[in-house]
């Protein structure tokens, strides 16, 4: 079997939508989470030392294994329809994801505080490029979920790649999707550097 480009890519393109969706949920997420947290540490609040413990806790735990141990836990307590949107392997993705957002957003959120108090609002407003950086890091992230089975470009990437019986057409599909998420990053950093430029312009 050949590699069909034209009925691999829509099929491509429609698994790499759960990506994106997947990072915005995660980041969404971050943003209810981290937003109050940096608020609060912001504010001097007597629960700051709690809340910088639990930022380093979020921070030390690889998405990787947070994902796997939440796939244990939900696995042992919750039964899901595997075709729900939200099913098992993608909950303990999303699980693993959210530790990294909402430390992410907790730390551009207590630099965005701290420049806005000091009057430096250009600084200040660099929040929202961070955050979008955030973004690009945990939708590429989502990755990680195809050992899990999730059902997104990689493991569509995969699976279609297991129908091939040429090593050489089995590297063409490879290299491609490797090649699809260098651009999709470095499109990013450029959208990331139009946004600085346009900040620090205005």
């Amino acid at each position: 079997m050949k590699v069909d480009f034209i009925t691999f890519l829509p099929g491509f393109l429609s698994a790499f939508l759960q990506n994106l969706w997947m990072g915005c949920l995660a980041v969404f997420i971050g943003l209810v989470l981290g937003i109050p947290l940096a608020r609060l540490v912001h504010k001097q609040s007597s629960f700051q030392r709690v809340i910088k413990g639990l930022i380093v806790f979020l921070r030390s735990l690889p998405v990787f294994i947070v994902m796997y141990i939440a796939l244990g836990i939900l696995t042992m307590t919750v039964v899901i329809d595997e075709d729900n949107i939200f099913s098992t392997p993608v909950l303990a993705l999303l699980f693993g994801l959210c530790f990294s957002s909402v430390s992410g957003v907790f730390d551009a959120m207590v630099d965005y505080f701290r420049l806005r108090d000091a009057g430096d609002m250009r600084q200040a407003l660099l929040v929202i490029p961070n955050i979008f950086r955030l973004y690009v890091n945990v939708a590429c992230t989502t990755a990680v979920g195809a050992a899990l089975g999730v059902k997104e470009a990689v493991s569509y990437s995969l699976m279609a790649t297991e129908r091939l019986t040429s090593t050489g057409d089995r590297l063409i599909i490879i290299i491609f999707v490797s090649l699809f998420f260098v651009c999709f990053v470095l499109l990013a950093r450029w959208l990331l550097n139009l946004l600085v430029k346009a900040k620090i312009l205005s």
